[in-house]
């Protein structure tokens, strides 16, 4: 069998991104198309094969019998199964998907490695499926990603991503109405101050395949009040799912502060306000139809996930015992709390866990601090009473993993204009008590 006249190009599509504060162009690969002339038993004839369209052949001898197109099914049995067109597709094909840049100065392209660029070209480019989280991998990838970032909730997490992966396998189901309404939850996740309840549905929001946005609750009001209204956060849902209303319908809007609601007797003058927020949220769970620009936006297929610490709800910080009276009593109506059919409490943060924070988790000040100190060929080390002293500082002013930044920088702040000033090599965290009040070695150039 022979081949020759080869030739091949890519399709690219062309993008726009904003990679580090700056404005680029990107391409895309997105089709292959490469074509030969190869002798077959009938006699020569040109090959053509592309990704989106297929294999097509064209004939250069006799058309009165091959007058069309064959595909490659056909060509492999009347050519004894050794017409190998794989082989040439399979190294073309493995570029499509992939990101390039144009070097306008040679007319060459070269292919994006850089992980963190092509983080930035993937969420500027993120659209969103009708049909999210498909299969369990699906969701053991967000748990263990998640995990990476949240310390000490385990279950938690693995509750929150239960949930609304549970609905959004029935919302997108061919069940009927009433009995999606049955098994779809709404749920409240409470705790302390600092345990990462906003900051699980942050990250969930960052991969999870469905448009959601998390509203501040202590901005809604009445209708008739000067504030934001529950037709106001539907709206921005719509404009997270890329204006596409279908989706919007389908996506996660989450309440934080919402334990900021609840109506307390000694407030007797925020009656209005605070109890009309909650009477006109008994409306959006139910699942109704709000209109805002010449839009209709039903709620009855979002999952809404309430946030809120509900500080002082529990005498001895035991959140797990909490039913759904004790937020009755709390100030939450209880109409309101029927519509919420799952509670996850947080898990109260112990020292251990706030030392395990600091070490292990992606966003703690020690690892954001070395990706600086790195990116300045600055040394950076630590040593384990100065992860004690941050602890106990923590758990002092009781709140949570939320305060560790504010502590780190205090502590560290006195030696950033020396490193800035560009006299020192590297610096050395420790307790203060060692190095006269400093938390800080620094070693000179």
């Amino acid at each position: 069998m022979n081949y020759y006249n080869f030739g091949a190009a890519y399709i690219f599509k062309k993008k726009e991104c904003n990679v580090r504060g700056k404005l680029k162009e990107y391409y895309k690969i997105i089709d292959y198309v490469f074509g030969c002339l190869h002798d077959f038993d009938f006699g020569p004839a040109f090959v053509c094969l592309s990704k989106n369209f297929g294999t097509l052949l064209y004939p250069t001898g006799n058309k009165t019998i091959y007058g069309g197109f064959k595909n490659f099914t056909e060509l492999e049995k009347e050519n004894n199964n050794d017409f190998d067109l794989d082989a040439f597709s399979r190294k073309y094909a493995s570029l499509v998907g992939t990101y390039w840049t144009l070097v306008k100065h040679t007319g060459r392209f070269h292919k994006i490695s850089d992980p963190k660029i092509l983080e930035c070209i993937e969420e500027t480019g993120k659209k969103y499926d009708e049909v999210a989280l498909n299969n369990d991998k699906d969701i053991s990838k967000m748990y263990a990603s998640i995990k990476e970032t949240i310390i000490s909730q385990d279950e938690q997490i693995m509750a929150i991503l239960t949930t609304l992966f549970k609905n959004q396998k029935v919302i997108n189901s061919s069940l009927d109405p009433d009995m999606i309404k049955k098994l779809k939850e709404n749920l409240i996740v409470y705790g302390p101050t600092g345990t990462g309840k906003t900051e699980i549905l942050t990250q969930i929001a960052k991969i999870y395949n469905v448009p959601i946005v998390i509203e501040d609750s202590t901005s809604l009001s009445e209708t008739g009040f000067v504030g934001r209204e529950i037709q106001d956060m539907l709206k921005d849902l719509y404009m997270e799912s890329d204006k596409n209303i279908e989706l919007a319908q389908k996506g996660i809007l989450v309440l934080d502060e919402f334990d900021k609601l609840a109506e307390k007797k000694q407030n007797s003058q925020d009656h209005v306000s605070r109890n009309g927020v909650q009477r006109s949220l008994l409306k959006l769970l139910d699942g109704t139809t709000y209109y805002f620009d010449n839009i209709k936006f039903n709620t009855s297929n979002l999952s809404i996930v309430a946030l809120g610490a509900f500080s002082g709800i529990s005498e001895d910080e035991n959140y797990h015992k909490l039913t759904a009276p004790d937020f009755v009593n709390y100030g939450i109506m209880r109409e309101l709390m029927g519509r919420f059919s799952k509670l996850v409490a947080m898990h109260s943060l112990t020292k251990e866990d706030i030392k395990h924070i600091l070490v292990n988790s992606n966003y703690s000040p020690i690892n954001t601090y070395h990706a600086l100190f790195k990116n300045m060929n600055i040394k950076f080390t630590y040593d384990d009473e100065f992860i004690e002293y941050i602890a106990e500082r923590a758990i002092k002013l009781k709140s949570g993993a939320r305060s560790l930044k504010t502590i780190f920088d205090d502590v560290i702040s006195g030696a950033m204009f020396r490193i800035f000033a560009g006299d020192y090599s590297a610096i050395h965290l420790t307790n203060p008590k060692y190095e006269d009040g400093k938390a800080y070695v620094l070693t000179k150039k």
